[in-house]
């Protein structure tokens, strides 16, 4: 059984979150960092990931940051905004997340994005599933966190399904399929391996990672910069370079500080389908279990976005039109809860937080993201799922003699 199967919620794996949801979780023995008690412990981790989502949130609701918006621009028109802004925020994460493992603050190796298996078929498929889903419900688990802080209550029901079906899938009545028919299916690389881009390039030398690194940022950052009027645009600079200095906050927290309850050892940053599920138990069992980083992350998001909204005077009630549009929020969440669960992350969880490692895995992953949702806009607006062939011509115009 692949280990990014174990560390994303296996039967075993939800015994043991059984068995540590209590004030005080999982003690670790010789960890590096400040060493914290059980309940103020518990709290300055929470309070802290709750800070970043505050800036996420704030930041993508203020520059429109949207995944599934940067891949319409990029397919329907010559725009490229958010992409540029999604890729820049790409860009950043690597660089700090890389610049703190080189400096010794954050032991990526420890991370189960950098395993020993590359779970190759989950990634495509769940992240097919993750991309076609939030083509129907119009934005991804994090964007929903963020319409939520405007006051969507669409958001709010899609949400809490994305959160339900997500658990059901990590550990509850489709976790033994999930296990048995896709996170089996993997590529077992040799012992003490690593599925870093850099270890498999050039092996565990700082000069592969520093080439790969500078290859990946010039790719995403250097791309997005590259154009004057962009660089103009403060808000979305701003903003891409925010939210990707947070991706890298989230590891630097959780390498020093303390450690996701859930998995016990392993440092982690922001990531948007498990952690709403974990938010939802916690909030039913509170009392008796605890809250962490990324449960602190989601409610951080929607209080960053309220605020984001307040201020300029965009928050109202907003509802389903029919029954219809319901219909759709509640499938394509659906979608996102099981794919994001096989795909070990979403748009922010692998499509930044695992680049941020350059873990191979978030790389297929995402491309599974992107996949999906094209065919989702297609199946939108042509009422069929379309070749496959003709959504990369469309996507790839052929250049003009």
């Amino acid at each position: 059984m692949p280990s990014s199967a174990l560390c994303y919620g296996s039967l075993e794996q939800a015994c043991l979150l059984v068995s540590s949801a209590r004030p005080g979780g999982i003690k670790e023995e010789g960890r590096k960092g400040p060493v914290l008690e059980d309940h103020s412990a518990e709290l300055i981790i929470t309070l802290l990931g709750f800070l970043g989502g505050v800036i996420l949130g704030f930041a993508a609701r203020t520059a429109q940051f949207c995944t599934l918006g940067a891949i319409e621009e990029c397919y329907y028109g010559s725009e490229r905004t958010r992409l540029r802004t999604w890729l820049l925020a790409i860009g950043v994460a690597v660089a700090l997340t890389q610049f703190l493992h080189i400096a010794g603050l954050v032991d990526l190796s420890r991370s189960f994005r950098l395993g020993s298996q590359i779970p190759w078929f989950g990634a495509i498929f769940g992240g097919v599933l993750f991309g076609f889903g939030m083509a129907l419900v119009g934005t991804c688990a994090f964007g929903m966190l963020v319409r939520l802080g405007g006051g969507d209550m669409r958001a709010l029901i899609s949400t809490l399904t994305v959160g339900i079906v997500g658990f059901m899938t990590m550990s509850g009545i489709f976790a033994r399929w999930r296990l048995e028919y896709v996170d089996s299916i993997a590529i077992e690389l040799p012992p003490l391996s690593r599925q870093g881009l850099n270890d498999l390039l050039f092996g565990p030398s700082l000069q592969g990672r520093i080439l790969v690194t500078v290859a990946v940022v010039l790719a995403t950052a250097g791309w997005a910069l590259s154009r004057r009027r962009y660089r103009r645009n403060i808000v979305q600079v701003l903003a891409g370079i925010a939210i990707g200095a947070t991706i890298a906050w989230g590891w630097f927290i959780t390498s020093t500080f303390g450690q996701d309850q859930f998995y016990p050892h392993q440092p982690e940053s922001y990531s948007f389908v498990r952690p709403i599920g974990q938010a939802l138990l916690w909030l039913m069992t509170a009392s008796g279990s605890s809250a962490s980083f990324l449960i602190g992350g989601v409610f951080g998001v929607p209080a960053g976005a309220f605020l984001a909204a307040w201020r300029k005077g965009e928050v109202h009630w907003e509802a389903f039109d029919d029954a219809r549009e319901m219909r759709r929020h509640l499938a394509g969440s659906a979608l996102m809860g099981a794919g994001g669960i096989m795909a070990l992350g979403c748009t922010i969880g692998q499509g930044m937080t695992g680049i941020a490692a350059l873990s191979l895995t978030s790389f297929i992953a995402l491309a599974g993201i992107v996949i999906g949702a094209l065919i989702g806009i297609r199946y939108l607006v042509e009422g069929h799922i379309p070749d496959l062939c003709r959504l990369v011509s469309r996507l790839f115009p052929p250049r003009e003699s």
